[in-house]
């Protein structure tokens, strides 16, 4: 009787351990991850601008919405073993005073990306995908 119990309490904690991982969000797609940044800030929504493909595991997007509807932020959002995650954010608010036309804010060599901005005025070489903001006239986004 002593071990029909202590199988039957297995059995039963094992069953609710499975069930806890089934009820997790799972992130089949990179705007799967990027939704799951808005736990916490559920009243806002988010704005994409724009995405860029780096490679099968890496999706990079440009958008604003999370903390406030000013901010704007790039997601490094990456596919980790059949699961879409978003790994880094970085704030995009714009470009600093007083350096060239088109800066180099981030560069990941590891995944295989560089980011930054771009004078709106700045002819665009095909080697850059240029994202621009609503409200913004000044200056792009750019990613590589």
């Amino acid at each position: 009787m002593k071990s029909f119990l202590i199988i039957i309490t297995f059995s039963l904690v094992s069953l609710l351990v499975g069930c806890d991982g089934i009820g997790k969000d799972v992130a089949n797609s990179p705007e799967d991850a990027l939704k799951t940044i808005e736990e916490g800030y559920e009243e806002r929504m988010i704005i994409v601008y724009g995405s860029h493909k780096v490679n099968e595991e890496a999706v990079l997007y440009v958008f604003r919405g999370v903390m406030n509807d000013k901010d704007i932020w790039v997601a490094d959002i990456r596919n980790d073993s059949g699961e879409w995650e978003v790994k880094e954010i970085f704030q995009m608010n714009g470009p600093f005073e007083g350096n060239v036309d088109n800066q180099t804010i981030i560069t990941n060599y590891d995944v295989g990306y560089e980011v930054g901005y771009i004078e709106s005025d700045v002819v665009v070489t095909d080697d850059l995908n240029v994202i621009e903001i609503d409200g913004i006239e000044e200056w792009k986004i750019w990613i590589r």
